[in-house]
Parts: C-alpha cells; sequence; structure tokens
C-alpha cells in the first residue's frame, strides 16, 4: 500500500474494514521513515519498508500471491532510559557506551486502566543540574492495564514521566523529577484507585497549596484528577468544570472553570464550595470510571489582616477499594472500602471524626453502607452479589476533627465483574 503523506491511521483504518490482518506501507520518497498511525496505535499493526523493497514486492506480486510473515513486540516489558553525560571536552571520533542493568536504577510499574483496556501515551523528561532538560520527541505508548520495569541511568541526572489516558486532548499524570543510585529498585503505580480531584504536586512529588484566603479573596485551584501519588494536568478539551462558592447559604461567587478566585465578606462566616467535573469528548473513550464527579467542600473563614495567606480547610476523599487494573470489583457481598482524606499545603487534615458511605447501581437510588472505625481507620463494607455488570457511583460524607466536611459523589467509581 502506497502511503503519500506518512500517515496510515485512516489507511490502517479502511484495511481493517477491507478485512485486512496488517498494513505494509512504502512511499516513493527514498530512505527510512516511520508511518504514523494515531498517538495511541492505529487500527491494524503496521510495517513501513523503503522504496526499494516495495518496488522488489511489487515486482513479485505482479507475477501472483506472496506469502509474507514478520515478528514484533506489541508491547515491550521493560523500557530504559539513559542520560550519559561527559564531564569534559567531547571530541570526534567513535564513542562507545556499555551499559549494564546492575548499574542503572529500576522501577516496577503497574499501570491501571480507567475501565477500558488503552495504550496511554509515555512522555519522558531528563533535566541536568545545570537546568538543562530535555523531553523525549516520540510518542511512546504504554499498556494499561498493564506491568514493565523501568531502567534509569543512575546519578545526577532528574527523570520525570507524564502519561495520558487520550492525548493530545486528554489529562496528563505527571509523576516526580527523580534521581536513581545504582542498583536502585522502586516501585511505582498509575491510575489506581478511585481516581478524583487532589492537591496538585510540585516536582518532588509534594502536595501544594490548593484553597487559600488573601484579605478578602477566596482562591481555589486544584489537580482535577489524581491517585495515590499523582496529580494530573487537566486536558484542553476532555476535561470541563465548574466551581460554585456559597457563604452561609447564599451565593456569592461562579465560575464556569473548576478553578477561581471569589471575593468575600472580612466577618466570619460558613462557607461551601462545590465543584463538578467531567469528561467529555473523544478521552471519555477510553475513561469510563470516575466519568463526573461532584465535590463539596465545607469550611469556616475570616478576615486575619495579620497573615498574607490562610489555608482553607479542603478535604480529598480517599477510598481504599478492593479494585482490579481494570477498576472492577467482584459481585460478592461484605467487601471492604477504606475510608480517608488528605489535605494540601494550607491544611493538615484532623482525624476523621465521622464518615457515612452510600452506592448506586443507577444514580438515583442509594444503599448505605455499613460504616465502623478501628483504631482511627474508617471502613465501609459494600454487598454487591447478584450485581455483576452493573456500575456502581459512590457517596461519601467526611468529617475531620478541625470541622471541615467534604460531600463527594462519584459516578461510576467502579463496575461490578
Amino acid at each position: 500500500m502506497k502511503a503519500v503523506d506518512g500517515a496510515l491511521h485512516e489507511i490502517a483504518q479502511n484495511a481493517r474494514a477491507a478485512g485486512a490482518k496488517a498494513v505494509l506501507a512504502h512511499r516513493e520518497a527514498p530512505g527510512r521513515w516511520t508511518g504514523f498511525t494515531g498517538y495511541a496505535g492505529g487500527a491494524l499493526p503496521a510495517l513501513t519498508i523503503e522504496t526499494g523493497e516495495a518496488k522488489a514486492l511489487l515486482a513479485r506480486l505482479a507475477t501472483g500471491r506472496v506469502t509474507l510473515s514478520w515478528k514484533a513486540e506489541a508491547q515491550s516489558p521493560y523500557v530504559y532510559s539513559l542520560a550519559l553525560p561527559e564531564t569534559g571536552e567531547v571530541k570526534g571520533g567513535g564513542h562507545t557506551y556499555r551499559v549494564r542493568d546492575r548499574d542503572l536504577g529500576q522501577t516496577e510499574s503497574t499501570y491501571n486502566s480507567m475501565g477500558v483496556a488503552a495504550d496511554f501515551i509515555d512522555l519522558a523528561g531528563a533535566y541536568r543540574p545545570i537546568g538543562t532538560a530535555v523531553q523525549f520527541g516520540g510518542i511512546e505508548t504504554v499498556a494499561a492495564p498493564g506491568r514493565r520495569t523501568e531502567y534509569h541511568s543512575a546519578g545526577d541526572t532528574a527523570w520525570e514521566q507524564l502519561l495520558s489516558s487520550s492525548f493530545p486532548w486528554g489529562e496528563f499524570m505527571v509523576g516526580e523529577q527523580r534521581t536513581y543510585g545504582k542498583g536502585q529498585r522502586t516501585s511505582a503505580t498509575w491510575y489506581d484507585g478511585v481516581t478524583g480531584p487532589v492537591a496538585p504536586r510540585d516536582a518532588a512529588g509534594t502536595e501544594t497549596l490548593a484553597a487559600e484566603r488573601q484579605g478578602n479573596l477566596i482562591g481555589f485551584a486544584p489537580a482535577m484528577w489524581g491517585d495515590s501519588a499523582h496529580a494530573a494536568q487537566p486536558g484542553s478539551f476532555g476535561d470541563i468544570g465548574s466551581l460554585v462558592l456559597e457563604r452561609d447559604g447564599e451565593v456569592v461567587g461562579e465560575s464556569w472553570y473548576p478553578f477561581g478566585v471569589f471575593e468575600v465578606p472580612a466577618e466570619e462566616g460558613r462557607y461551601e464550595l462545590t465543584q463538578s467535573i467531567e469528561k467529555i469528548g473523544p478521552p471519555a473513550r477510553v475513561w469510563e470510571r470516575s466519568t463526573a464527579v461532584r465535590t463539596t467542600w465545607g469550611f469556616s473563614s475570616k478576615l486575619d489582616a495579620a497573615a498574607y495567606s490562610q489555608g482553607l480547610g479542603v478535604l480529598f476523599p480517599r477510598y481504599a477499594a478492593p479494585l482490579d487494573a481494570m477498576k472492577t470489583v467482584a459481585a460478592a457481598n461484605g467487601q471492604s472500602i477504606g475510608l480517608g482524606v488528605t489535605g494540601h499545603a494550607g491544611y493538615t487534615p484532623g482525624a476523621l471524626k465521622s464518615a457515612k458511605l452510600s452506592y448506586s447501581y443507577d444514580g438515583e437510588h442509594w444503599t448505605q453502607a455499613q460504616v465502623t472505625e478501628r483504631g482511627g481507620r474508617w471502613s465501609a463494607v459494600v454487598d454487591h452479589a447478584g450485581a455483576s455488570g452493573k456500575p456502581v457511583s459512590l457517596k461519601a460524607e467526611l468529617t475531620d476533627a478541625k470541622g471541615a466536611t467534604v460531600t463527594q459523589t462519584v459516578v461510576r467509581a467502579y463496575d461490578v465483574r
């Protein structure tokens, strides 16, 4: 098959519709080239060949049937990210570098899906101590769900990883910038648990400020999506939301975005901040969990003329549900979901004082789960026997010892298998 501009995405789609098993493509321009089948893979396996090979193959095809076969690794079980800096002058001539696994940092990474098996975009970056940064330019993918062993050069080069479920429209989940010691072994888990809003994180992976008061202004800017260790930058056209701020039951500000700054009175008041977020458009095709999340935070605030910035009592719910890599739960009774909260740089949560959890299969009829507390740990019991194939939405109501509250509804937090 002749490819005019190197774009094989539509060609692969048409070939699959015609019953083809794979695509072998060429173009008339000389030299090697790489055909583009889409940011997250094409409809069929595709191989590109040079002009000379194509002419020879076409000549054979002109005389009759030709049988072709080739092998390829669709998803590699490992990946290497290497930095080989020189401390002195680099002169002409060949340079040979020998790399051994035992001299590298090694990370065992687990990638969870958002309910649909897909190839997530996998971007890497390298940062040198002098401030030089290199973002790897290739569009690479990693299978979700999947596992992979990742090797990084040890030393003073810091490595960063970003994942997107649906590039270029979806979110980018961002990992911390990390250096590795020789032979160091670590692990990482991506998109785990019930995904929802969290505090943003800095390059070191530390939670940053998400909600504050400066004078008579209240500002709120969380990460729309996050897991247990990462926070995401929102997608350009796939992540939408809104924000409403109420004071003592009256609306004092609204935003068409899931973040905003609002002017408020100086006197003390009880505030409720409600954020609604959801996935739309192409990203929704591979995002069938946490499809929409509505969160209401409750906190008290008043002007402190002596303080430039006052962190607000905002709690981010966390759910320790027995999810597999497809975010499904067994169709069985008596399963436990741990309940907890995290804060942000401006607020350290107090111990949980009360917790409620309800679940629903249709978003209208809710069953209240039995919640217990033991040694400061809260958990709820859900019963899903006979519910195989049904989506489950969760509704949590949590209060900490400092008086901060949060109520959150997660649409289709997981499915029952």
